[in-house]
């Protein structure tokens, strides 16, 4: 039986709410901030967070990170944790770029603002799912090595109905961190599109801190998915559409855009908090 990573890492001095917190870190994003830590436990701001990063940071669990201006942003570096969280050898543990952590962040939010998905968190998990339980062939979504395509293994994937994951359509997340072109989009979607055709039934979120990029990733996702626009108008902000993807097979996929409204390091100070979905 395998043992429950939140129970391992509650035996290192973490209660159950920080446990879990750090569990989401190790899997997710290996960055965090303050306040993400305050949206999951829902507390206020105050002594609570610090006791928490004063102890991680006192293990040698997390290191801290100026961005200057008040910015502090918490990397979760530990081996330990990574490996009681269930890898390792992970990537995460490894510090980043200034481009790459901002994504992390992004991605983190991401997680904590959709926590009714079931994550298939990571890249065996994500072979194991669609290899063996969706009977996709592996080279579809593999590199020559048999290794998950970095741009799959890069961004949140999950499952909307975690109780019949063999029929449940597949979220994929693509996180824009303030990308300058929709270039890293294009080439997400020629790497993506021959497990999505496989899945049959995904949706795929653009996830960003500007809306400067929804038309244009709205309007490359439909040229890829879609031979004619949807006839009738949808109450909600995203389109789903049957597209037949070969003879005899439909896709049902949908695209949507989320506009994350929060503040990251090196971005603009007086940006909005909480996220929208917003209609392009």
């Amino acid at each position: 039986m395998t043992a429950d990573p939140i129970v391992a890492l509650e035996s290192l001095g973490y209660t159950d709410r920080e446990a879990a917190f750090l569990y989401l870190v190790a899997v997710h994003s290996g960055y965090f901030l303050r306040r993400q830590f305050d949206y999951f436990t829902d507390r206020n701001k105050g002594s609570i967070v610090m006791r928490f990063i004063e102890k991680a940071r006192d293990a040698g669990h997390i290191e801290s990170l100026d961005y200057k201006q008040g910015w502090y942003v918490y990397h979760l570096c530990s081996r330990s944790i990574y490996r009681l969280a269930g890898n390792p050898e992970s990537q995460l543990r490894r510090r980043k770029g200034d481009a790459q952590v901002r994504a992390r962040l992004m991605a983190l939010d991401y997680v904590l603002e959709n926590d009714d998905d079931h994550y298939l968190e990571s890249d065996a998990e994500r072979v194991r799912f669609f290899a063996g339980d969706r009977r996709i062939a592996p080279e579809l979504f593999t590199d020559s090595d048999g290794s998950l395509h970095p741009l799959l293994a890069s961004f949140p994937i999950s499952l909307n109905d975690r109780t019949r994951p063999l029929q449940s359509s597949v979220r994929f997340a693509f996180i824009d961190e303030g990308l300058l072109t929709i270039e890293k989009f294009l080439r997400f979607l020629s790497i993506a599109d021959p497990l999505l055709r496989a899945v049959g039934s995904f949706e795929v979120v653009y996830a960003s801190v500007s809306a400067s990029h929804f038309e244009a990733a709205k309007a490359a996702f439909w040229n890829r998915f879609s031979v004619a626009p949807p006839r009738s108008p949808r109450l909600f902000d995203d389109d789903v559409r049957e597209v037949a993807a070969q003879p005899r097979i439909a896709l049902q996929s949908r695209f949507t855009t989320l506009l994350l409204g929060y503040s990251y390091p090196i971005l603009q100070r007086s940006e909005v908090r909480g996220s929208a979905r917003v209609r392009v």
